[in-house]
């Protein structure tokens, strides 16, 4: 699965577009930055000092976890993601069997 073009993106309903970021991220296929400038971009459409201001994080926090840069707190991905009913968590990476 590849993330579609943004202009895709930009038409996609918004229960499909969040299935689709949890799916690709879930498949390594689309980084955490990578979901969160989608979510912010697609679903709230905000720029990102409306939306870090809405979700208590400076401007400077939100750019560098949309870039997969420096060293975000889970408390600061959590806050990110909080808004669209979602929350990082663990997921078995071996299956048995």
């Amino acid at each position: 699965m590849s993330t579609p073009a943004d202009k895709d993106l930009a038409q996609m309903p918004r229960a499909e577009l969040l299935v689709l970021v949890e799916q690709s991220v879930a498949s390594g296929q689309l980084t955490l930055g990578g979901a969160a400038r989608i979510l912010r971009k697609y679903i709230a459409r905000l720029n990102q000092h409306e939306y870090a201001e809405l979700c208590g994080i400076s401007r400077r926090t939100l750019a560098a976890i949309e870039m997969d840069e420096g060293n975000p707190t889970v408390n600061s991905l959590n806050q990110v993601f909080k808004l669209f009913g979602l929350e990082l968590g663990l997921q078995r990476i071996y299956r048995k069997g």
